[in-house]
């Protein structure tokens, strides 16, 4: 039995909450990944930011992503294709997924633990629009500020994660 969208996301945020930690001014990520609590959590709240989403694809870009979109995937009972950065030679960095595994008619959303700027968003649905695909948005657990333009949804936007987390 599936947990009502809203629980689902009350019980993530809690979590995330819960389980974040700063040095000095610095979200400090890695303390989310030890927590078991906040594991289990991310999946079902990550997934009901998206509640009318049906992809074919939940999409993960190395390395948190890589956390996070197997969490997402299992709710949705769908494949996690992941993204890989490919540093080239000139300092850039170059993604990459599976060959052939986009095709035309496929829908992805891209799952991610922060979104700062929102480069690497736009970069990924760049590459996998132009194989294709259509883009449902980013389900992340951080943003740094809006996106309308590429989606994003997050449990918190940064300003509420320090209020909430730092007094």
């Amino acid at each position: 039995m599936r947990v009502p969208v809203s629980v689902a996301l009350a019980r993530a945020r809690d979590a995330v909450r819960d389980a974040t930690v700063w040095d000095g001014d610095r979200l400090a990520t890695l303390e989310w990944w030890t927590d078991p609590g906040v594991l289990t959590r991310l999946g079902p709240g990550l997934r009901a930011l998206f509640p009318e989403a049906v992809p074919t694809w939940v999409v993960g870009v190395q390395s948190s992503g890589y956390l996070l979109a197997p969490l997402v995937a299992l709710e949705l009972g769908v494949g996690m294709l992941g993204v890989q950065k490919l540093p080239e030679p000139d300092g850039t960095i170059r993604l990459a997924t599976a060959p052939d595994a986009v095709a035309p008619g496929d829908s992805v959303l891209l799952v991610d633990d922060v979104v700062e700027s929102g480069a690497q968003a736009a970069a990924v649905r760049d590459m996998l629009v132009g194989a294709g695909a259509s883009w449902l948005g980013v389900a992340t657990m951080v943003t740094y500020r809006e996106r309308p333009d590429l989606g994003v949804r997050a449990l918190f936007d940064i300003e509420q994660l320090r209020s909430v987390t730092l007094y």
